[in-house]
């Protein structure tokens, strides 16, 4: 064998060796890009008040959804009777260590254990945590984050069952332009042509009422880095004692604002937890915690909002 035809022969082999280690990568990248997406477990680390006369504040994860091929699906909360506490728990992950994630940043890890039953409706797929250390908290407390219990507690964070805390699209709080918030309070218009208010609360009759832009309220705005945006609007100036409780408008609306221009309805009496990419599919998921009289939970919007589930359930 000569040495030229010696060279190319190692040149070959050398050349399918390299081709091959390649296609082992790709092909393992390709494994852990599937197992991301699937067999992922989201949950909530909450802050729980205490129940009793006495009885403290706890810390415990709720686990609320989970990947099922394409889409998320909230864990089981119908209950007949209240004897379904007892029968719930087998239906969820019976231990889990889970990554706690706030505004695309790792927290931490805790580990927390599904009890044998839930307590009350109010604490179906409550984990209570096992492991040691400090449990991560964001911020003060404050009654906005309880729902109806309307104690002050820690804002919830987002806990998922692997690393996958990244926020692709960086969802940000942010003030809209004019045209956007015009475009937004139409589209509310649209949906509430009519609305009632009093005179004086002492009076205390709803009478239709011809509300102007300046009462549509702008709450809150978000904007991620595709000039894709969430507002939530709502009417102020109420004059009634008690009468609008009943008026959907005057509760929180969200929108979503394509970034042409385009308004949709997104839902309503929620506020946003977090924004993140925890099933590491290249988009970010939106996390809202429900919050309406007596129902308590959250809404997971995905694949750029165009789908969402729910996790629900009532207090009473």
């Amino acid at each position: 064998m000569t040495n030229r035809l010696r060279f190319l022969i190692q040149i070959t082999a050398a050349l399918i060796s390299g081709v091959v280690a390649i296609t082992q990568a790709w092909a393992q990248q390709a494994a852990n890009v599937g197992e991301s997406h699937a067999n992922v477990t989201l949950g909530v680390l909450e802050d729980m008040p205490g129940k009793y006369v006495g009885e403290s504040d706890f810390r415990a994860v709720r686990a609320v959804f989970k990947k099922v091929g394409d889409d998320w699906q909230p864990f089981p909360t119908k209950t007949k009777t209240y004897h379904d506490l007892n029968t719930l728990p087998v239906l969820y992950p019976s231990e889990m260590t889970w990554t706690i994630a706030f505004d695309g940043k790792n927290l931490g890890s805790v580990t927390a254990e599904t009890p044998s039953h839930f307590r009350f409706y109010s604490e179906i797929g409550i984990e209570h945590i096992t492991s040691q250390g400090n449990v991560p908290t964001v911020g003060g407390k404050s009654p906005d984050y309880s729902g109806d219990f309307h104690v002050p507690v820690y804002h919830p964070l987002v806990a998922v069952s692997q690393p996958n805390v990244s926020d692709p699209e960086r969802w940000k709080h942010t003030q809209l332009s004019r045209a956007l918030v015009a475009a937004a309070r139409q589209q509310f218009r649209n949906k509430f042509p009519k609305a009632t208010n009093c005179r004086t609360p002492e009076e205390n009759i709803a009478r239709p009422w011809k509300y102007r832009d300046e009462d549509i309220h702008v709450t809150k705005a978000y904007s991620s880095k595709d000039n894709r945006s969430l507002i939530e609007l709502n009417l102020t100036g109420n004059s009634c004692d008690g009468e609008q409780d009943f008026q959907e408008a005057f509760h929180g609306q969200w929108y979503d604002i394509e970034p042409s221009g385009t308004v949709r309805f997104l839902g309503s009496d929620m506020w946003l937890v977090d924004a993140g990419d925890y099933d590491n599919d290249g988009r970010s998921e939106i996390l809202f915690a429900i919050d309406e009289h007596n129902k308590g939970g959250y809404r997971l919007y995905y694949r750029g909002l165009s789908k969402s589930a729910e996790f629900a359930f009532y207090y009473h």
